[in-house]
């Protein structure tokens, strides 16, 4: 497909995209569901006046480049640009993240945390689990003001990981390989996979991971036991003891998680939307009844169109990279995950 032809399709799908948006501005209702609910939009797909922002977070988090031409606009990092684009963007009243991630490495899951409560200090911020929310996605649902999940959702896995792989004997005895290092500090081949590890090394290791856990249970007891607000929205108590009891790696369902008080409310989109609404009047005074819920980091009109075209003619990433476990892809690095 050369330039030319592609051009060509790109400017029928924008006169396609002008007719389309033109007879639905005539012809369709405006949609009263939230699930549903839509802000209207400029020809980009931008849209305008007050908003509840939806914000999508799908997938380990990690720091990646993104592929197509739009990008990953679930990855973590396209998430974490659409928090801070969300802090100064006075038409946004509220924001509802919905996470489902298996979590992934220590410092983008501290990254993402960290805005959110920046955020949280000006605006609501609710957080909705899909499926999974495990490890570091509770990391960072921890920062927001309220929880949802449904009773079927894992979450959880409060804990730290570092693998390491020994293949000096395939090396040497199948393959006949000899693995030679040359280091300046003894530590310095630390976890190395030619060899085994000794115990000093598995030492510093547990202390890492030990320093590193201490980081994720202080998160949770700043963002969740520590919380203070005055609104009106149910929330559940966490205690420290009960953190303590629970923070050790386990997975807990949607349901268990409630009661123990790691999450706030059962319940999806619908009624996390709800809540975020009804904080959103709450700390701003004067807006109306309805507050649409606006896609923020997946675009909407004519850019959503862009996005689908980038996806289905730019080349995708390698499909069985989801297949390979995220620690596999980060050999001796702590990481935030439930595999």
């Amino acid at each position: 497909m050369n330039t030319r032809i592609l051009a060509l399709i790109i400017i029928g799908l924008c006169l396609f995209s002008i007719l389309v948006g033109t007879v639905n501005t005539i012809v369709a209702p405006k949609k009263a569901k939230v699930e549903n609910a839509q802000e209207s939009s400029n020809f980009f797909g931008m849209p305008g006046g007050n908003k509840i922002a939806l914000i999508t977070l799908q997938g380990p988090i990690s720091y990646e480049s993104s592929g197509g031409v739009l990008g990953d606009m679930t990855s973590a990092e396209s998430v974490l640009k659409s928090l801070r684009r969300a802090i100064n963007d006075d038409s946004v009243k509220g924001v509802l993240l919905r996470i489902d991630s298996p979590g992934g490495t220590v410092a983008m899951s501290q990254e993402v945390y960290n805005t959110i409560l920046r955020l949280r200090k000006k605006k609501p911020v609710v957080v909705s689990m899909v499926d999974l929310a495990a490890s570091g996605g509770y990391y960072i649902a921890s920062a927001a003001d309220r929880i949802f999940a449904e009773p079927g959702t894992l979450t959880g896995s409060i804990g730290v990981i570092i693998n390491t792989f020994n293949v000096q004997e395939l090396l040497n005895q199948k393959l006949g390989i000899q693995a030679n290092v040359v280091k300046s500090g003894k530590y310095k081949d630390l976890a190395s996979p030619y060899r085994p590890i000794l115990p000093d090394e598995r030492n510093l290791l547990q202390n890492i991971i030990n320093s590193t856990y201490q980081q994720f249970v202080n998160a949770i007891i700043q963002g969740r036991v520590k919380r203070t607000d005055n609104y009106d929205v149910k929330k559940a108590v966490l205690t420290v003891d009960t953190l303590r009891k629970y923070a050790d790696g386990r997975i807990l369902t949607g349901e268990q998680a409630q009661k123990l008080g790691f999450v706030d409310q059962l319940g999806g989109l619908h009624e996390s939307h709800e809540a975020v609404t009804k904080m959103a009047k709450a700390k701003f005074k004067g807006l109306r009844d309805e507050i649409p819920l606006v896609q923020y980091n997946v675009p909407s009109g004519f850019g959503g169109l862009l996005f689908g075209v980038s996806e289905s003619i730019m080349p995708k990433k390698d499909l069985t990279s989801s297949l390979i476990p995220l620690s596999s892809k980060y050999p001796h690095q702590p990481l935030f995950v439930w595999e």
